[in-house]
């Protein structure tokens, strides 16, 4: 079984995905719009995602296909991305940038499932596979900063229409894997939402949604950031540059240090060090002091999506895992990104970016004061939730 599409389709959806919030930002910002009202247009993005997150996770398990649904969403996020980048109007921006996050949103989560599942099939860690897209990321940050430090930020449409038309192709030759528990019934609402009736499920995404607060708002506001220290959009690139590339290291090692303790162990050491990263940032006053916290980037986000994504396979039925990861990834990306982006556009404008990042830092740290009274009530290693 060839995995060469499936990781060039997670290369090129990262570069998509760092397009669209890392340089987002800057761009409605530079036409005229205020610190608030960006974040009010960021946070539709996540709005879309609750929405169409758990109706792409839904229909790919119940057609038994991801590879469908990745194509609809491709074309879908094509159309609508071309038609946002030509408008000016508050009001038409909100509703374009609703229908590109509501294409765009489910590749995220459908693509790393199809990672998982794919690595489980071939009996390969799921970092391995997933280390591409980081390296999309990482490499769309270096080129795509330089390109607009050349063209000017208004003309970022032109690597968005790039990167969306390849990922288009790659998605036809994308390959779907069939996981199933033995039972061949056909997934429906009811089974659906059995899953956040299950108390460990539902309490773990709460639990996460603190936690990837600061992730969310990190992603969108890093780039302004770095510009409020001195720091040019060449700086942006380099900054996510160096924080991708130590994901990509933790992502590749997985093998290594994957297992060596339990699941909560992980998540609760990567909250921690997810806190003083953020805490440590509000202090910053220059972009090198902000690159250097970007380094632990890697340890925070790659040890704890992998884990999590590992931990939710475990706690729930195989033929509803593409609903079960892409809840988890609606609460780590959707959920957080709509709060953070309007809590982040409010604290920016009311008291600072340096305050943001001590309160996203506060929150990670409650969040994993949270995994460890979770972890010490539920004993869920091993177990499955009954469908």
């Amino acid at each position: 079984m060839k995995t060469t599409p499936l990781k060039s389709f997670l290369f090129f959806i990262q570069a998509i995905g760092f397009i669209c919030t890392s340089y987002l930002p800057i761009y409605l910002l530079h036409k005229g719009y205020s610190a608030t009202e960006v974040g009010m247009l960021l946070a539709i993005g996540p709005f879309a995602s609750l929405i169409s997150e758990p109706i792409g996770g839904y229909l790919s398990d119940k057609f038994r296909s991801i590879k469908k649904v990745l194509l609809f969403c491709v074309a879908g996020m094509l159309f609508s991305g071309f038609v946002f980048f030509q408008l000016d109007s508050f009001t038409a921006l909100a509703i374009l940038i609703y229908c590109l996050f509501f294409f765009l949103a489910p590749t995220g989560g459908l693509s790393d499932s199809l990672s998982q599942k794919t690595a489980i099939k071939m009996n390969v860690t799921f970092g391995s596979i997933r280390m591409w897209g980081s390296l999309g990321y990482g490499i769309s940050s270096i080129t795509i900063g330089y390109l607009l430090s050349y063209l000017g930020v208004e003309n970022i449409v032109i690597p968005f229409m790039f990167f969306c038309f390849i990922v288009f192709i790659i998605s036809i030759f994308l390959t779907d894997i069939k996981v199933t528990d033995g039972s061949e019934s056909k997934v429906n609402f009811r089974d659906a939402f059995h899953l956040l009736k299950s108390v460990p499920f539902t309490v773990f995404l709460v639990i996460v949604l603190f936690i990837t607060l600061g992730h969310r708002a990190n992603d969108l506001y890093l780039s302004v950031f770095i510009q409020k220290v001195g720091g040019t959009e060449t700086t942006i690139g380099w900054a996510f540059f160096w924080g991708v590339t130590t994901e990509v290291l933790v992502f590749f090692t997985s093998g290594y240090w994957y297992r060596k303790y339990n699941d909560l162990t992980f998540i609760i050491f990567a909250a921690i060090l997810y806190g003083i990263r953020f805490i440590g940032m509000s202090f910053a006053s220059s972009s090198v002091e902000l690159i250097f916290y970007q380094l632990l980037h890697g340890i925070t986000f790659g040890v704890f999506f992998t884990v999590a994504l590992s931990y939710v396979t475990k706690i729930v039925p195989a033929r509803l895992q593409s609903t079960g990861h892409v809840l988890l990834i609606s609460v780590f990306f959707g959920y957080s990104g709509m709060i953070s982006a309007l809590i982040g556009g409010k604290f920016i404008d009311t008291y600072s970016i340096f305050s943001l990042y001590l309160f996203i830092g506060c929150a990670a740290i409650f969040g994993a004061i949270l995994l460890m009274i979770y972890s010490h009530f539920v004993k869920v290693e091993n177990k499955t939730i009954s469908a």
